[in-house]
């Protein structure tokens, strides 16, 4: 694999690593909700992934070097991140619509 594309895969590895770690943390203090840093955190990694940016550092554009399809590589990261970064008191109304 050539450097630069092992450097966005890192990039991306750690992105995930970064999601699997919030949801972590707020699994064992539900409380972090409540933290504007720890929310403001989650809105950024989410935005990250949902936007699917094709600019140089990009969810999308780090898919494209991994030949990896991003709107299948996003519907897997939501299911086993994303979607339970939301505060318990919001989850219903998320699974409802």
């Amino acid at each position: 694999m050539e450097p630069e594309r092992e450097l966005w895969v890192a990039v991306l590895g750690q992105a995930v690593k970064d999601a699997e770690t919030l949801v972590k943390k707020v699994q064992k203090k539900p409380e972090l909700w409540g933290d504007h840093l720890f929310r403001s955190e989650v809105r950024h990694l989410k935005r990250y992934f949902r936007a699917q940016s094709l600019e140089i550092g990009g969810f999308g554009f780090i898919c494209g070097l991994m030949e990896v399809e991003p709107v299948y590589a996003a519907q897997s990261i939501e299911e086993k991140y994303l979607r339970h970064l939301v505060p318990v008191n919001e989850r219903s109304v998320h699974v409802a619509a």
